[in-house]
């Protein structure tokens, strides 16, 4: 979290400024409710500036036993039945850990209790047994996840695993396969997810017993979550201000402008940013998700090798690691190029649905009366800002999907109603980076590439590095009477080897990231594309309208403000 402090500090700082500034343009303009409405919704989004996790689930989860678990707090109630009726707070590394209820607990005070501490969430674990998903857990989920769109910041706990018959690899793969076929069309995978056991960690703990803590994992439930924290915490915190303030301002101006063209115009963009931004996300997280996943055989292989250390002979040289690089990016590459493209095809699709909305449909009828597609010498503001609006909406459309579109009178000018007709550009700037990114796939990041990649930062011979090192040791030392000492050896070459694995897949993951950035610029050009139209025809409309103009100008501070938190 020490990471993002500056950044933190400096944003946290523009938003107040941006907050103050709403304030001070409302109370001018005689809008005294809405300002006092906005400080109210502010004010409870930002009780503490502490992160909250919030732990929410079926009560017997066993989410008191995590707490408990974490924070070392052995006065925390553990029950089979329902443990804790109110929500309770626990400080963790300087986070607050809150207890809640959970959910159908059959008492509704129990419920609004949960739900209410929800909303005020930074972060959420989210709690099941090795059960997985019942009917109600599972429908419960989704809500939270996926129709309230919380799922940027869950994180998925599957507890009580110790009760299950089975290794904890074994069991882990097959849960996770349950787990997508749940949630499909979702995956398990759009969440950090641990597969651990509490109360054995717990109990461990307390006994001392260090078997019984490493067979709980724990441990790696604890990592895991430090960098959720560390990565989601105190950015994902930023978020909530803004999006109170952008709502408000859009309240506030819709209320200013009467006119119907206006109003529906502004719908129409609205619809147009959401599916933008909802596309953007999901292709950052299937691109992230595709790139991890792909990459793990080759920690997997770290683990593997340090594991043979000291132990039995090493089966692995630099041809097999090598094999093995060329092998996962030729994965990638595959998986990444198809997703790109299937990205284009979907948002092109959610585009052209918006444009066949009831919303659509108004907008277009709205200003059929005063369109005109050329400038005359002498017209009027209406036909200014007609002409303007859907020159707006034509731009873009075209800079997002590469069609255009054209307003043309059914059977002639005289005959009522009007058509949409959409007809194939050269091609959208998305379509142009998606084949260049798809050239770099093909071309420049070839899988002999990736393996110079690694050899420049790793060195796959570097890999192999300890695995001599401890070869000779072993003869070395083989007569050795001090066997802490050659224990000691053995367990250092083996985090060393594991490390190198680890360091390469890092860095290739770095590397598609990079290729990948090109196409996540566009998608922020097509978003200020959509608010500098706004702005044009907005301000065509309110040339006389300070208060408008003001509140335009701090939402664009705003929508600056979240293009550097994401």
């Amino acid at each position: 979290m020490n990471n993002n402090g500056f950044i933190t500090t400096e944003l946290a700082g523009r938003i107040d400024h941006a907050r103050a500034d709403i304030i001070r343009i409302y109370k001018a303009n005689g809008h005294d409710s809405e300002a006092e409405e906005l400080m109210k919704e502010l004010d409870r989004a930002a009780v503490d500036k502490t992160i909250r996790v919030v732990f929410i689930g079926q009560y017997t989860a066993g989410k008191s036993t995590i707490i408990s678990a974490l924070t070392g707090n052995n006065e925390i109630i553990i029950d089979s039945n329902i443990a804790t009726s109110q929500t309770s707070d626990y400080s963790w590394g300087g986070v607050v850990l809150t207890d809640t209820p959970g959910l159908y607990t059959e008492n509704r005070e129990h419920d609004e209790r949960t739900i209410d501490m929800i909303k005020r969430s930074d972060l959420l674990i989210y709690c099941i047994t090795s059960d997985l998903f019942n009917q109600y857990t599972l429908e419960d989920f989704e809500k939270w996840a996926f129709t309230l769109n919380y799922a940027g910041k869950m994180f998925l706990v599957i507890n009580k695993m110790s009760k299950e018959d089975g290794t904890y690899d074994s069991l882990r793969e097959n849960y996770s396969l349950s787990l997508n076929t749940s949630l499909h069309p979702h995956s398990v995978g759009e969440f950090p997810c641990s597969f651990v056991d509490a109360k054995d960690y717990r109990d461990g703990f307390r006994e001392g017993n260090q078997e019984l803590m490493a067979y709980s994992h724990f441990e790696d439930f604890i990592a895991a979550l430090n960098r959720f924290v560390s990565q989601k915490g105190i950015l994902g915190k930023l978020d909530t201000p803004i999006m109170i303030m952008k709502s408000s301002i859009d309240k506030v101006t819709q209320q200013v402008v009467e006119d119907n063209s206006q109003k529906s115009y502004t719908a129409l963009l609205a619809r147009i940013e959401r599916k933008v931004d909802q596309q953007r996300n999901q292709l950052s997280i299937e691109a992230r998700n595709i790139i991890r996943r792909e990459l793990k055989p080759i920690i997997d292989k770290g683990y593997e090798v340090s594991r043979q250390l000291g132990v039995e002979d090493i089966d692995c040289t630099e041809d097999d690691i090598t094999e093995l690089i060329v092998s996962v990016c030729e994965k990638i590459n595959k998986k990444l190029e198809a997703l790109c493209n299937e990205a284009v095809e979907r948002l092109n699709c959610e585009i052209e649905e918006v444009l066949n909305s009831d919303t659509a449909s108004y907008f277009f009828k709205s200003i059929s009366g005063s369109y005109s597609e050329k400038k005359h010498l002498f017209e009027t503001r209406e036909t200014k800002v007609c002409r303007a609006q859907f020159d707006s909406i034509k731009g873009v459309i075209e800079t997002a999907t590469g069609k255009t579109i054209a307003m043309a009178t059914k059977g002639g000018s005289n005959s009522a109603g009007f058509l949409i007709k959409a007809t194939e550009a050269s091609g959208s700037q998305l379509h142009t980076v998606v084949y260049n990114i798809g050239k770099q796939f093909g071309y420049k990041f070839k899988p002999w590439q990736a393996v110079n990649i690694a050899k420049n930062i790793g060195n796959v011979a570097k890999i192999l590095g300890p695995v001599v090192s401890v070869i000779g040791l072993l003869v070395d030392v083989k007569d050795t009477v001090d066997e802490k000492q050659r224990a000691k050896s053995v367990q250092k070459a083996q985090l060393e080897c594991r490390q190198e694995f680890i360091d390469v897949a890092s860095d290739l993951e770095a590397q598609y990231s990079s290729e990948l950035s090109g196409l996540f610029t566009v998608y922020d050009d097509i978003t200020k594309q959509l608010q500098t139209s706004r702005d044009n025809v907005q301000n065509l409309i309110n040339a006389d309208n300070e208060m408008t103009r003001k509140l335009l100008n701090v939402r664009n501070e705003l929508v600056a403000i979240q293009t550097s938190i994401f």
